[in-house]
């Protein structure tokens, strides 16, 4: 559902799969939960979803944690994807160290139900060589359940792009749609859908869609405009859960612009820069035909900008990625968008 907070931004949608290239890919490698070092917690099976042969139930305990030892193939920008599930109605955020050195403190959101499984990915600089990954519990709640950890790398600088490259990309505009777009309701239409070298891409505001599963985050009493669906949905047949999968909204079709004629769906990878930082996503819901801009509450919250759908967002300095023919499934693989989105936006950079 479209708000009126404005929040400046950009979004493109490069055409093609990944393909045969001469660039360097990104090393991604996955730690299982059950396999690292666990300190006040069990290794369980009891709730289905999980990958390997169980996760890690951490004591309900500030200082609970899972420590897992890792491998970096190449320094630089390296992702650290948490594979969690969040049965209550609370946060229950962790510290992420590297090393004894903290890189991130991700909420770990409530998913809905234990077998609800989601991501939630924290960036480090990293040098190539071995490394210590530690999540640890800063409440008295504990940590989520813990799957596994992903851990892809920037591959030799060749690998996944720098905002500063992607957005170096889309200085100019050649205009693709028939008209303009809004950035919210209440204002003159001003965006154009512009076009280059196997994408489109467009600059205009992003609002918090808070709509899908009911969360203790999205539901009637914390959105106004609360739906409990999405235009497109999870591979058991529910709604996305904007709470816990970033996700972009993309205007519904119209005689302004049709997103469908692009080769744009559904699970689409999207990738969305914000103050020097860039999350992966994919493509959610759909919107109002002539107002462009919005995602998810798990999208703004990743990147650091306040995701709540009543007074959230931000006004500027939001970009946004969408990759043509580039489908996730299931469309709730966070860590597939991530490395997926990697190689495409590489292929983007190079090839414009």
């Amino acid at each position: 559902m479209r708000r009126t907070m404005a929040i400046a931004g950009a979004v493109i949608a490069f055409g093609g799969v990944v393909g045969t290239s001469s660039v360097a890919p990104a090393a991604t490698t996955t730690y299982q939960a059950e396999s690292g070092a666990v300190s006040q917690g069990v290794v369980e099976s009891n709730h289905a979803g999980f990958t390997g042969s169980g996760f890690v139930n951490t004591d309900n305990a500030v200082g609970s944690s899972v420590r897992w030892s890792v491998s970096v193939a190449a320094a630089g920008g390296t992702q650290l994807v948490f594979r969690f599930a969040n049965g209550t109605t609370t946060a229950r955020p962790m510290t992420i160290a590297v090393d004894g050195t903290t890189v991130g403190t991700p909420s770990f959101a409530a998913t809905g139900a234990w077998t609800t499984w989601t991501t939630s990915t924290v960036t480090a600089t990293l040098s190539a060589g071995a490394h210590t990954v530690k999540a640890t519990a800063t409440t008295a709640d504990g940590g989520p359940n813990l799957d596994a950890l992903t851990v892809t790398d920037s591959g030799g600088g060749s690998g996944a792009p720098t905002a500063q490259e992607l957005l170096a990309k889309v200085t100019g505009c050649g205009q693709i749609s028939t008209g303009l777009y809004k950035s919210d309701s209440e204002l003159g239409r001003t965006i154009p859908v512009c076009g280059k070298n196997g994408a489109v891409f467009w600059k205009g505001d992003m609002d918090i869609d808070c709509d899908g599963q009911r969360t203790a985050q999205c539901n009637e009493d914390t959105d106004c405009c609360f739906l409990p669906d999405t235009a497109f949905h999870q591979s058991d047949g529910r709604p996305l859960n904007a709470a816990a999968l970033p996700f972009v909204v993309v205007p519904s079709p119209s005689s302004t612009w049709d997103y469908r004629n692009f080769g744009i769906s559904g699970g689409g990878v999207v990738a969305i820069v914000y103050n020097n930082r860039v999350e992966y996503a994919v493509v959610g819901d759909t919107g109002p035909t002539d107002i462009i801009g919005e995602a998810s509450y798990a999208a703004a919250r990743d990147l650091g900008i306040n995701p709540d759908p009543s007074n959230g967002g931000t006004d500027s300095g939001v970009t946004y990625i969408l990759f043509k023919n580039s489908t996730i499934s299931p469309i709730e693989d966070h860590a597939k968008a991530i490395t997926t989105g990697q190689q495409l936006a590489r292929q983007f950079v190079d090839n414009n």
